[in-house]
C-alpha cells in the first residue's frame, strides 16, 4: 500500500462514514488495505465476496443475467446498502458498494477485462466502468487497479480530505457513468415515466397498464415481488410497480432517493414513476386499471382520516375512481393472529363492486416494509 492510499484510508477511518462492500471477480485487495490501517472497525460494517456463481446468486436472491455487468454491480451495492442500514442503528452516513469484475486469469478470455463499480448512498447512486487493454497488465496488476478504482469511487462519493487521485495501470480507463431513470422529467412536467431506458414513455405518449402495484419500496422485499406474481397469476395480465414521488403523509422523494428505489426494481420488474399521491389521481392517469393493494392500504382507502376527516371528500374521491372504471384487488393479511380479508373491510355499499379479493391461497401479507427495516425475518434486502 502506498502512502497516498494509506493517508486517504486513515482519513476515512477518522470520518463518520460507514461502509459495506460486496465484491466479486476482483477488488478484494481494498479489503486488506482497509484492515491494515488502524481504525477499520469504525468504517467497515461488512464485506462480502460472493465469488462463485452460486454464491453470487445466493447473495442477490436471484440468478443475475450476467455475473459481470453494471446491473449486477448496482444490485450488489443496493443489497450492501440495505444490509448496512439494517445493521447500523445510529445516524452515520452509509455507503453500499458493489463491484462486479472479470480480470486476467490462467486462460485467455473472449471478452474484455473490466470492472463495474456502483455506490449507493443517501445522496443517490453513482457508477463507474473500468476497462483494461488485454495483454498489457498481469492479473496482479489488474487486481491492483480494480482495488484502486474501488477506493477512488469511495473517495469521489464522500466528503473526506485528502481526495484520492486515480492511478491505474497502463491502458486502463475509468469512466464515470451518469444514471438517469427519467425521474427529473416527472418532477419537471411529465405525469408519469415508464422507466425503460431503451424505450422511455411518459405522459405525452400514453401507456395503458391493466394492473398496478404501488409502493414506497423502502426497501423492495419479497412481499412486493410475491404479491406482484400472485396478482399477475390471478388477473392473467402484467402487473406494473408504481413509485410516486409525492406522498400524502410523508415528504416528497428526492430525485436521488427515487433513483435508489427504482434501481432495486429496474431490469427485474416493470415500473412506472408518477407524481400521483392518491388513488383518484392514479385513476385519472390510468383509467380502467386494477390497483393491487395490501389490507393495510385498503383500510386507509376507506378511512375518512386520510381525507382530512371528511366523509364527503372520501366519497367524492372514491366516486372519481369508480367513474374511471378502476378497482382494487385486496391481499389478505394476518394481524394479531387473525386473517383479515376484503370481507372485513367496511366498504360503503355504493363501492362494493370496486373491491375484489386476491385468493388467500395465492398470497397473504404477513410483513411490511417497516417491519423488514426493524427485524431480520425477511432477508430480501
Amino acid at each position: 500500500m502506498d502512502s497516498k492510499v494509506h493517508k486517504f484510508i486513515d482519513s476515512l477511518h477518522a470520518s463518520e462514514y460507514r461502509c459495506a462492500l460486496a465484491l466479486t471477480g476482483a477488488g478484494s485487495r481494498v479489503l486488506s488495505w482497509l484492515l491494515e490501517v488502524p481504525g477499520s472497525s469504525r468504517t467497515l460494517i461488512e464485506a462480502t465476496v460472493p465469488y462463485s456463481k452460486e454464491s453470487l446468486s445466493d447473495f442477490l436472491g436471484e440468478h443475475p443475467d450476467a455475473s459481470v455487468s453494471m446491473k449486477t454491480a448496482q444490485y450488489m451495492a443496493q443489497k450492501a446498502f440495505c444490509k448496512a442500514k439494517f445493521l447500523v442503528s445510529d445516524q452515520a452516513p452509509i455507503i453500499g458498494l458493489g463491484c462486479s469484475a472479470t480480470i486476467a486469469t490462467d486462460r485467455e478470455k473472449k471478452g474484455a477485462h473490466r470492472a463495474y463499480i456502483s455506490i449507493v448512498s443517501n445522496k443517490g447512486l453513482k457508477n463507474w466502468n473500468l476497462e483494461f487493454k488485454k495483454g498489457l497488465l498481469s492479473r496482479s496488476q489488474e487486481e491492483e487497479s480494480v482495488s484502486r478504482a474501488v477506493l477512488y469511487a469511495i473517495s469521489d462519493t464522500i466528503n473526506v480530505q485528502p481526495k484520492l487521485n486515480i492511478e491505474l495501470g497502463e491502458g486502463a480507463k475509468l469512466e464515470y457513468l451518469e444514471l438517469d431513470y427519467g425521474v427529473s422529467r416527472v418532477v419537471d412536467r411529465a405525469d408519469y415515466i415508464h422507466v425503460d431506458v431503451e424505450n422511455p414513455i411518459d405522459g405525452e405518449n400514453k401507456i395503458d397498464p391493466k394492473a398496478i402495484l404501488s409502493g414506497s419500496f423502502d426497501p423492495l422485499h419479497s412481499g412486493h415481488t410475491s404479491l406482484l406474481k400472485a396478482a399477475k397469476d390471478f388477473l392473467k395480465t402484467e402487473v406494473i410497480f408504481e413509485l410516486s414521488m409525492a406522498n400524502v403523509d410523508k415528504p416528497d422523494l428526492s430525485i436521488e432517493e427515487a433513483n435508489i428505489r427504482i434501481n432495486q426494481i429496474f431490469g427485474r420488474f416493470p415500473i412506472i414513476t408518477t407524481r400521483a399521491d392518491t388513488f383518484n389521481k392514479k385513476a385519472k392517469l390510468f383509467p380502467g386499471c386494477v390497483f393491487v393493494v395490501g389490507f393495510d392500504t385498503a383500510l386507509r382507502i376507506i378511512d375518512p382520516k386520510y381525507y382530512e376527516h371528511n366523509v364527503d371528500n372520501m366519497i367524492n374521491q372514491l366516486t372519481e375512481i369508480k367513474e374511471s372504471k378502476c378497482s382494487f384487488l385486496i391481499a389478505a393479511r394476518y394481524i394479531d393472529g387473525s386473517l383479515l380479508t376484503v370481507k372485513d373491510l367496511k366498504v360503503p355499499k355504493m363501492f362494493d363492486d370496486m373491491f375484489d379479493e386476491l385468493p388467500v391461497e395465492l398470497f397473504r401479507e404477513d410483513i411490511s416494509s417497516t417491519e423488514i427495516r426493524v427485524n431480520s425475518l425477511d432477508k430480501e434486502y
